[in-house]
Formats: C-alpha cells, sequence, structure tokens
C-alpha cells in the first residue's frame, strides 16, 4: 500500500471538508445580513427628536379618532415611529419607559418619535427632548 496516496486522499477529503463548512457558515452569515437589510428595521442605540402627544385635535387633527395607525385603540404607553421600525417594536426611551410601537405620524420620519400621553397637559410637560432611545429587538 502506497502511504503517500493514502495521505494524500486523506488531505484532499480535508480541506474538502474544512471548505464546505467554511462556505456554508459564510452563506449564512450573507443571509442573515441580506434578511435584516431587506426587512429595513432599525435596531440599536440613536439620538432621537421625541415629541409628547395625545389623541387631542390639536395634536392628531382629523386623526384623532381615539385609534393608533395600527389600528388598536389608544392606550398608554406608545410610540409613534417611522415605518422603518415595525409595529410591535419595543424601544426605551429615557424618562418615558419601554413601550412598543403602535403609532405612526406625518412628521415621524428619520430619527424622530413621538411618545403618547393620555392627556394635553402631559404632553405639554413632556415636550420635545433630544434623547439617546434604543431600538430593541
Amino acid at each position: 500500500m502506497n502511504t503517500n496516496i493514502t495521505i494524500s486522499t486523506y488531505n484532499l477529503f480535508a480541506s474538502w471538508c474544512l471548505f464546505t463548512v467554511l462556505g456554508i457558515l459564510i452563506g449564512i452569515l450573507v443571509l442573515n445580513d441580506t434578511d435584516e437589510a431587506t426587512e429595513g428595521e432599525a435596531e440599536g442605540s440613536a439620538i432621537y427628536t421625541v415629541t409628547a402627544y395625545c389623541p387631542c385635535e390639536i395634536c392628531c387633527g382629523k386623526w384623532s379618532d381615539g385609534h393608533f395607525a395600527n389600528g388598536q385603540e389608544v392606550s398608554f404607553p406608545a410610540i409613534a415611529a417611522p415605518s422603518n421600525i415595525p409595529f410591535g417594536t419595543k424601544i426605551h426611551v429615557p424618562g418615558y419607559g419601554v413601550a412598543k410601537v403602535k403609532d405612526r405620524g406625518g412628521a415621524i420620519k428619520g430619527n424622530k418619535l413621538g411618545v403618547y400621553f393620555p392627556t394635553h397637559e402631559q404632553a405639554k410637560q413632556w415636550g420635545k427632548q433630544e434623547l439617546k432611545c434604543e431600538v430593541l429587538k
């Protein structure tokens, strides 16, 4: 039996296994990156302009019908976020807490969020703030 041929065959097989496993792992990483990019979801911390609002006509205009953009009845707490952050995503807003995205808004684009309050007075007290918020998965 020729030992050199046996060792060469073994090395070839080991190399093939290694490259196959690496190829699969790279494929998984590429697919995961592609999935996240196509969903357009934001994740992580960023500085947001956070403005408070309530369900009144002053804050919501003709959309003050007692429902959020996701169809649910208004309830505290809730966040209005741009469309790249899906409904149901949890966001931590310092001083407000963790709440789910339930609403959209005409002015809610880019790094802007709205935080819902039950009364106009509470919304006025919160006002508009620049805050480092965290979009949670």
